[in-house]
């Protein structure tokens, strides 16, 4: 995958693992575990999603995020 491509997929997974996290955190705050769950599921997939273009896409010689 071309550098740059890297650069804007692992900054969109950044800001969304970032929101996802936000949320979370309001729906802990307000005993609301089915939202809780729902986050919870979503940064489960953001993460393994990073982890697999980490792992066999990325150039090895840099870190995204």
């Amino acid at each position: 995958m071309a550098h740059i491509f890297s650069v804007e997929i692992h900054d969109f997974l950044s800001r969304k693992i970032q929101q996802a996290e936000d949320a979370k955190k309001m729906a802990d705050q307000n005993n609301d575990s089915k939202f809780s769950h729902y986050y919870a599921g979503q940064l489960l997939e953001l993460n393994v999603l990073r982890q697999y273009l980490t792992e066999n896409i990325d150039l090895k010689n840099r870190k995204y995020y």
